[in-house]
């Protein structure tokens, strides 16, 4: 039976094939029309859109779509490149008048006896007419196509031509397109210089890029990269010697290239988002050229530090944390977006809901911010004090202190440090409206109701959206935007949207946010926020924070700034919980959300001090 259906899918591919021969006037398919098109006609045609992202120092963090690197002539390719490609590929390629027939009959030969097809038959003409033109036709389809046209096709353009069509549209995985897109993204190099391994693990790839570049399995990089040097030695092209010692070297793959790819992928997919409205206002439906390349605001350094601090941290607490997700946002001053985690699977490839921006929580205490803010904007100061005693209703319900402390008398500062439920609900009491106001001026969005919960934070809101207050507070009073580019430009290299500064927007005095961040150090230094206290060289540029828990453990927040790292400040908020709101294992504000600010912050420093 399987001998008989492999007849059966050859006979289907005669039969459409053999009509489109007999009849001159036919065409399989539209590829020539009346006149035959330049080669650079033939390499745009059916090539998609994408999008190269970059960070803020220019070096490459992923790419969505088809992106490509410099379109180069053969003369620009090393010769061992291009032999590797004919003796792997196609080894009778410059034989052959675009169908080899030796080995279309040595394929069927084999399919016919083993029931299955598992050599290949197809020439590196026929594979460029798959890549450019016959992608979306079913295999016995275009095996048709291919027997009546890879003639006519190779005929107008000339073996050279076939291979540069080839080497400038082929996929090598990571989002590469292209030989040269592929050597920026693997060896951090233009295809120009890749030595012989680096040629030959890119062809090796070739038939499954996905699943055989070096990022995604280097031993089986390693693997495919050895046949393509032993086809080599074999069809004359190289010793055996030089393929025995080319196999022994290891290539300096650019790792820096694949971390930031495999951590990036919520901030990319955000991104892309942004991106398409950009190009949409710009270009409606008709955007030129296949590659658009975008400088970020995020830093890869820092990223990757941001990657370590959650993932030590989780793996410290693992038995805590269960299945919880997490999220983190890093802004600088101006609101830039520095480094963005989205939850557990970085890379976005499963998980594409980003919880840093689209995820709305109770932030519990970490609203504290506001209802202080409105306190200090009427008046009030840290030493100012405030009734903490237990608040009863009449139907049965109770306002609870974490610490089941209930003071007669605290002061704003000590209320604030130690998260007071019962001091906040007494400053928010007929006050809940300049609270909400208070929110809004420092960007929330989310909607708020305006009662007695604000001071408890049961109103939902995005981590970046209370992060940007915060940085507010952190900066002097200025408001924050957070946003993703610097400059996008179009395939001609065009700019299509720069990030131009406002004029600062003043939401708080000045003198009151330095209270506030005075108020917010003592959270640090004596409060719930003592995990995330800093190394003294550190905490004396100036630090502070808020932690947040709400009712059994299911958010957990800190959100905090440190003056002078990474230049002019950082302010970054963390976020834990499990998606379906379930409750987590005693997990607070001031627990693993504070470690993982901790550890991050004193890894920029490092890194940018």
């Amino acid at each position: 039976m399987p001998r008989l259906s492999v007849l059966r899918r050859v006979a289907f591919a005669l039969t459409l094939a053999l009509p489109l021969l007999s009849s001159p006037s036919a065409r399989a398919i539209d590829l020539f029309g009346e006149e035959f098109p330049t080669v650079d006609d033939v390499l745009a045609h059916n090539r998609g859109h994408g999008v190269r992202f970059l960070d803020r120092q220019g070096r490459f963090i992923g790419s969505i779509g088809e992106t490509y690197g410099d379109t180069l002539t053969l003369e620009k390719l090393p010769k061992h490149l291009i032999q590797a490609l004919i003796a792997k590929e196609d080894r009778r390629y410059l034989e052959h008048d675009g169908i080899d027939f030796q080995g279309l009959a040595r394929a069927l030969a084999v399919a016919v006896t083993s029931g299955s097809f598992s050599q290949g038959g197809s020439t590196l003409t026929q594979q460029t007419m798959k890549l450019i033109f016959l992608n979306r036709y079913d295999r016995w389809s275009r095996k048709a196509y291919e027997l009546y046209s890879a003639g006519d096709f190779e005929e107008k353009l000339g073996k050279k031509n076939v291979l540069y069509l080839y080497l400038n549209r082929a996929y090598f995985g990571f989002g590469a397109y292209g030989v040269d897109a592929a050597a920026r993204v693997f060896f951090g190099k233009p295809a120009g210089k890749l030595s012989l391994k680096e040629a030959a693990m890119l062809v090796g790839s070739l038939p499954a890029p996905s699943r055989l570049n070096p990022f995604a399995d280097l031993e089986k990089a390693e693997a495919k990269a050895a046949l393509v040097l032993d086809a080599m030695a074999d069809a004359g092209f190289i010793t055996e010697r030089t393929a025995e010692q080319t196999k022994r070297q290891r290539p300096m793959l650019a790792a820096g290239n694949k971390a930031a790819v495999l951590s990036t992928g919520h901030f990319r997919e955000t991104a892309k988002a942004r991106f398409d409205r950009f190009a949409a206002d710009r270009y409606g439906g008709n955007r030129p050229g296949p590659t658009f390349t975008a400088r970020t605001t995020l830093d890869r350094d820092l990223q990757a530090a941001a990657l370590r601090s959650v993932e030590t941290t989780l793996k410290r607490h693992a038995k805590r944390m269960g299945a919880a997700e997490v999220a983190l946002v890093a802004l600088d001053g101006d609101g830039a977006i520095l480094a963005m985690i989205g939850g557990r699977d970085a890379a976005a490839r499963r998980d594409h809901f980003n919880r840093a921006l689209q995820a709305r929580r109770q932030p519990g205490s970490a609203f504290k911010l506001f209802v202080f803010l409105a306190a200090l904007e009427r008046g009030l100061t840290p030493d100012s004090r405030v009734d903490g005693s237990r608040m009863e209703f009449t139907d049965g319900r109770a306002i609870r202190n974490f610490d089941n402390r209930y003071p007669s008398s605290v002061t704003l500062a000590d209320a604030f440090a130690h998260s007071t439920n019962t001091a906040s609900a007494r400053l928010t009491r007929g006050h809940a409206e300049e609270i909400a106001a208070a929110a809004r001026r420092l960007g929330v969005e989310s909607p708020l109701e305006p009662d007695l919960g604000l001071a408890l934070g049961v109103s939902e809101v995005s981590l970046l959206e209370i992060t940007q207050a915060y940085a507010a507070v952190a900066n002097g009073g200025n408001k924050v935007g957070g946003h993703l580019f610097l400059r996008i430009g179009d395939p001609a290299g065009r700019t299509i949207h720069s990030h131009t500064p406002q004029k600062p927007e003043r939401v708080i005095d000045p003198r009151t946010a330095g209270t506030l961040k005075s108020m917010l150090a003592g959270v640090m230094r004596d409060g719930t926020g003592k995990t995330a206290r800093l190394p003294a060289a550190l905490a004396r540029l100036g630090a502070g924070g808020k932690t947040g828990t709400t009712n059994d453990y299911r958010d957990a927040w800190f959100i905090g700034f440190a003056d002078g790292v990474a230049g002019r400040g950082l302010t970054v908020g963390v976020w834990v919980g499990n998606d379906g709101n379930a409750p987590m294992k005693g997990v607070t504000g001031g627990s693993v959300p504070a470690e993982i600010w901790r550890r991050f912050m004193v890894e920029a420093a490092r890194l940018k001090g």
